[in-house]
């Protein structure tokens, strides 16, 4: 984690425990690419009987611990029993923190001309949409 990119966390809920690889194949997609590097992963999922259970990366899937690599440490167990209280049954949260690859280059060429990011923020979608509305 260089420190000149942007790092988002992003929280996907998964109604019905169902995963078919689609998702996890867009990030591998994104990293190879060089859009993303993905710093840390957590799955929570609570089972139809009310049970709670979290998964690192490396205890999910084999590509997506291969897509985590050594995490950075940035999720805890913490996070996971936040996220797991507002679960409802048969539901899962994948959590996952990305840096912003492509902007360190960005950032590097910014520097190199003696430029200096003052502010980054997100703007969300629904933010944008509800523009151009107006």
């Amino acid at each position: 984690m260089a420190g000149s990119a942007p790092v988002d966390l992003v929280l996907v809920e998964f109604s019905g425990n169902r995963f078919d690889g689609r998702v996890l194949a867009e990030l591998e997609r994104l990293s190879s690419d060089g859009t993303i590097d993905v710093l840390d992963a957590l799955l929570v999922s609570r089972g139809s009987d009310g049970s709670i259970e979290w998964m690192e990366a490396s205890s999910v899937d084999d590509r997506l611990a291969a897509l985590v690599g050594e995490p950075a440490g940035l999720l805890s167990a913490e996070d996971a029993e936040a996220v797991a209280e507002e679960l409802q049954p048969d539901t899962a949260i994948g959590m996952l923190i990305f840096e912003h690859s492509w902007a360190s280059t960005l950032a590097e060429s910014v520097r190199g001309v003696g430029g200096h990011l003052l502010d980054w923020q997100r703007v969300p979608a629904a933010a944008l949409d509800e523009l151009a509305e107006h």
